[in-house]
């Protein structure tokens, strides 16, 4: 029966072949009835098909029926008796197989813990013996190494007798827990006895070396195997015979060299360092070898010697301000002496320093003497502060424009000077200050150098730089021409302002790379550089200051033509001539000196504002203009543009660059302005159209500019109100406001050249900041926002004219 099922399960049934959905489809839970009857039956038609449909689910009741029969067949199967009873008897049975298992290994433990109890013993005894055995043995050793020890003491054999007492000292150590044994406790009387009675004795031999008695002198080797039993002996008796030694050395140099005395001045510390020169020959030739390596007396002898000079050096500086020359002289001195015993021994002069005797055991701090100069090295910071002030003296005051005059009036075949060469000589000044400063010292002081350096550079800025530019008393352009000295003197001091910045940022890396890394975060030239940041506008604006001056006449005559009564258009006008020759004649001295391209691109974008504004100022003043002046003009202004866009550099034919875009945009309101102004009045329907199409607004104001720069009559201006309020409100595409909106119609005489717009494209510190406001520098208020004091007015002058013909339209004729 099982093989039955087992043979239907895995056989698929005659009657699934037939059906369109696999057996398994019916055990899905997640389908509904719904789902099923709306999957077998999706529209009308399909009810003709209820017959197959019928037969294939009577074929899958009977798969699921079998299925079911299987399950059942299967679970009777699983919960035979018999079988879990088989399964229980065989659990019983491994229980009982664990059981005897732990009581064997409990056997066989018992087992070896008594197989194992006697070898521990044996051990035990084993390790005892050995160590009574190794007890013995170092008993013998010490009565034999005392006994010879014993024998040594009358004699002078200081060399088998430090081997001795090295010996006795090693063996008594591990001994000390037999101490309480009378016949122990005895050996370690007499060898405390023995070792007091060889200091003594080897105290005696170090004096008489000390002493170096001509009468009694002594032996060198003598001395040196006194030395081992020393080093044997060690702790505080070593350390005051190394003591004794250093201070026998150096007593002569503390008596010599009192800070008090004239040869402990500054001004002798390289006599210091000589006699100790002196000192240490001898001690290397004579001493040296006496004493065993391990004792590091050279090093001893220079770090205390060291000490000694660094104390009086410090009483010596705080007593009195020295000069500079003699700190720099004793400071090198001391760097030198310094560097030499470093190169000895292979280490830092600090670590040469650290563990002398006053630090054995303690902690050990790293020191050296030229760092006491530190705190007195204001002095030569100062010096260097009066330096700079004595070299820039020439350049300040009253006697800056000489000196710039000087740089500018050259021979005609001697090159003319890119930057003013007191800025070249204030940094050469400063890269060897701090070169000689990096010798001295890392700390302190040269952060506070670098303050010094700072604060000349902003003097340098104010004083020498800012100061160039003022003009003489009383300087007038003569005849509107420009005045070029002027202009180089701009050239050269913008040049050497880029300079300047450019080179301290490189003198603030390299003082950061020098100076010691807990200083460098405090280390900054920002804001100098933005001081010549300051000189760099201030250049500019002068170069365009002098620009305007030169075209003044140009825009004078302007004002002096006729244009009202002009009968035909005849080239270009005259004035033009003289204005597109300033404009030229300043742009081509500015490229020939500026070196930053940028700058002179920042030039000609301003440049363009200024002659823009002046000129556009100078139409407006002359309206009314009528047809052919309008047109006149307008042929003017092609001029205008093309010696504009010449400005930053000759300019290629079809070029689109930013400058370009930018000269069109400023030419091309103007030019709009000046089309509409010559356009006919009749028809005025047609004037009106065309005022839309250029301008593009429907303002009241904007509108009466026009005619009012047309010279339209006030009793045809009415009309022509009329008709733009009539086409204006029903074309709702134009805007509120234009490039007219910000026309000033009586303009100041002069553009505030520092307010004029540049293009986008600009970049550095001076990056433009253009609006899409109309000409540039003919706003009223300085806002850029149309906001200007003639706003409210027009506001009302448009409302009043709004109400007027809103009355004539009310009232008929009757209105009038």
């Amino acid at each position: 029966m099982a093989s039955s099922s087992t043979s239907r399960a895995t056989t698929p049934s005659p009657r699934a072949n037939h059906a369109e959905m696999p057996l398994g489809a019916h055990r899905k839970t997640s389908e509904s009835v719904l789902d099923r009857l709306t999957r077998d039956f999706p529209d009308a038609s399909s009810l003709s098909r209820h017959q197959h449909i019928h037969a294939r689910l009577q074929i899958e009741i009977l798969d699921v029926r079998d299925e079911v029969a299987r399950l059942k067949a299967e679970l009777r199967r699983d919960q035979d008796p018999g079988k879990m009873t088989k399964i229980q008897t065989q659990i019983s049975q491994l229980m009982l197989q664990i059981n005897i298992i732990r009581e064997k290994a409990a056997e066989a433990e018992a087992i070896v813990k008594t197989i194992t109890s006697d070898i521990q013993k044996l051990d035990t005894a084993k390790s005892n013996l050995t160590s009574a055995i190794q007890m013995l043995e170092r008993w013998g050793m010490l009565r034999n190494a005392h006994g010879q020890l014993k024998e040594l003491l009358p004699t002078k054999n200081y060399k088998e007798m430090s081997q001795a007492l090295s010996a006795v000292t090693h063996l008594l150590t591990p001994l000390k827990p037999l101490s309480g044994i009378p016949a122990v406790s005895e050996i370690f009387r007499a060898a405390e006895s023995d070792r007091k009675s060889i200091q003594e004795k080897v105290a005696i031999e170090m004096d008489a070396f000390f002493k170096q008695d001509p009468n009694r002198p002594v032996e060198r080797r003598t001395v040196a195997e006194v030395c081992l039993v020393i080093e044997v002996l060690g702790g505080d008796f070593r350390n005051h015979i190394i003591e004794r030694y250093i201070q026998l050395q150096l007593a002569e140099y503390r008596r010599i060299f009192r800070s008090t005395d004239e040869a402990g001045q500054l001004d002798n510390v390289p006599r210091r360092y000589a006699w100790f020169r002196r000192v240490l020959k001898h001690h290397d030739e004579e001493d040296a070898s006496l004493f065993p390596p391990s004792w590091e007396m050279t090093r001893l002898l220079v770090s205390n010697f060291a000490e000694y000079t660094r104390s009086d050096l410090a009483n010596v500086l705080g007593k009195s301000t020295p000069a500079v020359n003699v700190l720099l002289d004793a400071l090198q001195a001391t760097l030198d002496f310094e560097a030499g015993f470093a190169r000895r021994f292979d280490m830092p002069f600090e670590d040469v320093t650290a563990g002398g005797l006053t630090a054995r055991g303690g902690v050990q701090t790293k020191w050296t003497i030229s760092s006491i100069f530190d705190n007195y090295f204001n002095v030569y910071v100062d010096a260097q502060d009066r330096a700079i002030a004595d070299m820039l003296s020439a350049y300040r005051g009253s006697r800056s424009r000489s000196s710039m005059e000087g740089a500018m009036q050259t021979e005609t075949d001697t090159p003319v000077p890119t930057v003013l060469p007191s800025s070249t000589e204030l940094f050469y000044f400063y890269g060897q200050t701090l070169e000689q400063c990096d010798k001295y010292t890392k700390g302190e002081p040269m952060r506070k150098l670098g303050k010094v350096f700072g604060k000349w550079l902003k003097i340098y800025s104010d004083d020498v730089l800012l100061a160039g530019l003022k003009k003489e008393p009383g300087r007038r352009s003569i005849e509107g021409k420009d005045n070029l000295q002027e202009l180089k003197n701009a050239c050269i001091i913008l040049n050497t302002a880029e300079y300047c910045q450019n080179t301290s940022l490189q003198l603030e890396e390299r003082l950061k790379d020098k100076i010691a890394a807990e200083y460098k975060e405090a280390i900054s030239f920002q804001s100098d550089r933005d001081t010549f940041s300051t000189v760099i506008s201030a250049c500019i604006t002068t170069i365009l200051r002098e620009m305007e001056s030169s075209c003044e006449p140009a825009f004078a005559a302007i004002l002096k033509t006729p244009w009202m009564h002009l009968e035909n258009v005849s080239g270009r006008s005259a004035y033009i001539v003289d204005l597109v020759g300033s404009i030229k004649q300043v742009a081509e001295v500015v490229r020939a000196r500026v070196e930053g391209k940028k700058y002179i691109r920042n030039f000609a974008d301003k440049a363009v504002g200024v002659v823009i504004t002046r000129f556009t100022q100078s139409v407006i003043k002359s309206r009314p203009l009528r047809k052919i002046g309008a047109e006149q003009i307008l042929l003017d202004v092609q001029a205008v543009k093309a010696c504009l866009l010449d400005l930053p550099e000759p300019h290629p034919e079809n070029s689109t660059n930013a400058y370009t875009k930018y000269v069109t945009k400023n030419t091309g309101q103007l030019e709009t302005m000046l089309k509409v102004i010559l356009a006919p009045d009749d028809p005025p329907e047609g004037f009106v159209q065309n005022y839309c199409l250029l301008i593009g607004d429907r303002s009241f104001s904007n509108f009466q500019k026009i005619l009012d720069l047309k010279g339209t009559p006030r009793t045809d201006q009415q009309k022509l109100l009329d008709i733009f309020l009539s086409v204006t409100s029903t074309n709702s595409d134009l805007s509120d406001t234009s490039f007219l909106t910000h026309i000033d119609m009586d303009p100041t005489p002069s553009v505030d050249v520092t307010r004029v717009a540049s293009p986008v494209s600009g970049s550095g510190i001076f990056s433009p900041h253009t609006s899409n406001a109309g000409l540039p520098g003919l706003l009223r208020s300085a806002s850029g926002e149309g906001g200007d004091r003639s706003e409210t007015p027009k506001a009302f002058g448009d409302f009043r004219r709004l109400v007027n013909f809103a009355r004539r339209e009310t009232l008929g004729p009757l209105g009038h």
